[in-house]
């Protein structure tokens, strides 16, 4: 019986060892400050949050909305048409008018400054534990649903998606989604009338 609780607690050790071995981690090249930046078209202040990277002697910095975009481009709209909802999800844009809702000096983030962020939290398949409300990124994304062309809304608190800067064709272009209870990241490309979600990433030298 003895015998039988070691090897069981031994058993357990192991377990423990190789699950926290394996558990995704941030990477020790990153780290990030918080701030905040007040958008001069409607005095609106969002959150901030820059992320810098040790890269070979320098360091690479890229500044991100910590908040879903909420300024009034003409033609976007609140989820369900409710104003309740952007002041928490931000406004809901096309491709066009997402990269009209950022303020001078910022853009829809490109596709390896998605990356970039990605990078920061272990990749495209674990990251989405990192970056939903209240998770250490600061960066709460949160899960705003979409808007398809026919005036449909959808998938409110199910999953967040938003626009990056990769128009692919005349009629389509890239988003980034993130889904309740899951570590991916998805990435795909929708037409460009749908309605998502927009951050903006600031310009750097």
């Amino acid at each position: 019986m003895k015998h039988k609780l070691i090897l069981s607690l031994l058993l357990l050790v192991v377990t423990v060892c190789v699950t926290n071995a394996q558990a995704p981690r941030k990477s020790k090249r990153f780290s990030h400050t918080t701030g905040s930046f007040t958008d001069p078209r409607d005095g609106q202040v969002y959150k901030t949050v820059t992320f810098i990277k040790k890269h070979h002697n320098g360091f690479i910095e890229r500044t991100w909305f910590a908040e879903n975009v909420r300024f009034k481009v003409p033609g976007s709209y609140a989820y369900n048409d409710t104003e309740e909802y952007a002041a928490k999800f931000g406004r809901l844009y096309n491709y066009e008018q997402a990269n009209r809702a950022c303020p001078e000096g910022w853009h829809v983030p490109t596709i390896h400054e998605w990356r970039f962020l990605f990078d920061f939290f272990g990749g495209w398949h674990h990251s989405g534990k990192f970056l939903h409300e209240g998770q250490e990124s600061d960066m709460q994304m949160l899960y705003g649903g979409f808007g398809q062309p026919g005036h449909l809304f959808k998938d409110l608190l199910s999953s967040g998606n938003w626009w990056d800067n990769e128009l692919k064709d005349s009629n389509t272009a890239g988003i980034i989604t993130l889904k309740k209870d899951d570590e991916n990241i998805y990435h795909t490309r929708v037409g460009d009338q749908w309605m998502l979600s927009c951050r903006c990433v600031l310009y750097h030298n």
